[in-house]
């Protein structure tokens, strides 16, 4: 599955009740890529249709674990 990175910001936005836009996103998807090491060319060469970045279900559990809130479902 591909999830959206605006699906999961909004998913975080909801988990901990403050506004984190994409950029606050970005900031722990990049602490989220170091720590595990994924190359950045990697993520940023998957596009859905209209141009957005996504994870896998896979990716997002990680990511999950990695923010401290479960943010593969709604």
């Amino acid at each position: 599955n591909k999830i959206p990175l605006t699906t999961i910001c909004a998913r975080l936005e909801r988990a901990i009740h403050c506004d984190v836009g994409m950029k606050g996103l970005d900031i722990l998807i990049y602490g989220w890529r170091h720590k595990f090491k994924i190359r950045d060319s990697k993520l940023r060469m998957r596009k859905i249709n209209d141009g957005e970045t996504w994870l896998s279900y896979l990716e997002l559990t990680s990511f999950s674990k990695y923010a401290g809130y479960d943010l593969t479902h709604d």
